[in-house]
């Protein structure tokens, strides 16, 4: 790297390094402050990933979307006062504010943050079962450090991933569930990440832990949501271990602001027999990148990740899998189905990595998208990289527009063009939704996809015409 694009990189990343100076100073166990200094190194020398600066192999995965207009934006560390370190506080909401994201079911387990902190007033929940702890990762921290140590920053590799290294050297909060072996929460945990009331741009580090011991099961909803337009910078990364026998389902919902930048890693990890089912939702934010990844550890583990993406407008989306097949007789299934609307841009990016030893693996990896404009585009690049010889792997990718016939057929039994089109363009995204394993959750996306879908269908309509 020559001095002056050093000289560049540690400007640029000035309100990283100040945040990080002030939560370093915090009381904290000694092996989370290695953790934090050894990450926040890692991220001096690997900064963000701006497409022109990186060398190959790294920047064929980031040759679509480029991070130089968040890497040079200047964000506060929390809502304290504008270009300057102070210690976060609490922004006050009502339920009424935050109603429209919710879904509707009071005696879940909810857990808010707002602007990156805690907010006690809005988080409740029912009693909790006989050693299972669903608390802020904070709290967990001073109640629950041994429970928190084995799992923190284990997963999520941040040697190799600068968005990875910046979220755990600057760990501060997020939620953290810990279900023991054999134990069940029967009702599901939300956690709401909410960003509101913004004097300037402003970086949350989210930091999301789930932990269930053998046999044990849980469903967690991780949701963002943006009360404003404002420029602001969400960079999350979210922990999943499933012990032997384990179950998790995984619900992961983006509706950031229409300024706002979404940049998120997620990491499971599975034991032998453990199950993990993720859904990752993405209609907000003007520029979003998803990273998700599985490790199968253990054998007959059952991984399924399906997605759904709608832009329109100018926004950009890029989602990417990687799922590493370690051991024998393991399974994974994924789908990933894109909406595209405007100039909208999309990126799907799927890999399936099949070790030698891992034989009898079956997987199959399927990105389907939909066109809704001549405008917009999609790069769909499905991966098998596979190093053993009984295996059952299968990947595809689809790339069309609504069909012409399909319309006119809908038309001749009396719907108008626009119903035509909306019937279709939502038939294309329930068979998802319809997947979904919590009945509300289902139900509220249902509801908001079929309401957009229509919106947009009426607002092309009166274009064409």
């Amino acid at each position: 790297m020559t001095e002056s694009l050093k000289q560049t990189t540690t400007s640029r990343y000035t309100t990283f390094y100040d945040a990080y100076d002030r939560i370093r100073s915090l009381d904290a166990p000694l092996w989370l402050h290695r953790i934090r200094s050894d990450a926040m190194k890692r991220f001096r020398e690997l900064g963000m990933p701006v497409a022109r600066e990186l060398s190959f192999p790294l920047k064929e995965d980031w040759i679509y979307t480029d991070l130089r207009q968040i890497a040079e934006t200047y964000y506060q560390d929390g809502p304290g006062s504008p270009g300057g370190p102070g210690r976060p506080v609490e922004v006050r909401l009502d339920e009424d504010a935050l109603a429209p994201y919710e879904f509707g079911q009071d005696g879940w387990h909810r857990i808010v943050f707002v602007n990156g902190v805690h907010a006690p007033a809005l988080s409740h929940g029912p009693d909790l079962p006989r050693g299972v702890v669903v608390s802020s990762l904070a709290d967990a921290l001073v109640e629950h450090p041994e429970l928190v140590h084995p799992h923190l920053a284990r997963y999520a590799d941040y040697e190799s991933t600068g968005l990875t290294a910046l979220n755990t050297a600057l760990i501060e909060n997020g939620l953290f569930i810990h279900v023991p072996r054999a134990g069940a929460l029967e009702t599901p945990v939300h956690v709401h990440y909410v960003t509101t009331g913004l004097d300037a741009p402003l970086a949350t580090q989210p930091r999301t832990l789930i932990a269930a011991g053998d046999g044990a099961s849980l469903k967690v909803v991780e949701s963002y949501s943006g009360l404003t337009d404002q420029v602001y910078l969400t960079n999350a990364v979210t922990e999943i271990s499933v012990g032997r026998d384990g179950n998790v389902d995984h619900y992961r919902i983006n509706r950031e602001g229409e300024g706002a930048a979404h940049l998120s890693t997620t990491q499971l990890h599975l034991a032998g027999n453990g199950r993990i089912s993720t859904f990752n939702m993405s209609m907000g934010g003007a520029l979003t990148r998803n990273d998700t990844n599985a490790r199968l550890t253990g054998e007959h583990a059952v991984v399924r990740m399906n997605g759904l993406y709608l832009v329109a407008g100018d926004q950009h989306v890029d989602n990417h899998t990687a799922i590493d097949h370690a051991v024998p007789n393991c399974d994974s299934y994924e789908v990933y189905k894109g909406i595209l609307e405007g100039r909208s841009r999309g990126v799907f990016n799927g890999k399936v990595f099949v070790h030698q030893d891992a034989q009898e693996t079956d997987a199959k990896q399927l990105n389907k998208n939909l066109m809704l404009s001549s405008n917009a585009m999609i790069h769909t690049k499905p991966q098998l990289e596979i190093y053993a010889d009984q295996v059952k792997c299968t990947h595809g990718a689809t790339v069309g527009q609504l069909d012409e016939d399909q319309i006119f057929y809908l038309r001749t039994r009396g719907l108008s063009h626009d119903s035509a089109c909306h019937l279709l363009t939502y038939g294309f995204a329930a068979d998802l939704i319809r997947r979904l394993g919590i009945e509300a959750v289902r139900t509220s996306l249902d509801t908001l996809f079929e309401t957009t879908i229509r919106d947009l269908s009426a607002a092309r309509g009166r274009t064409e015409r």
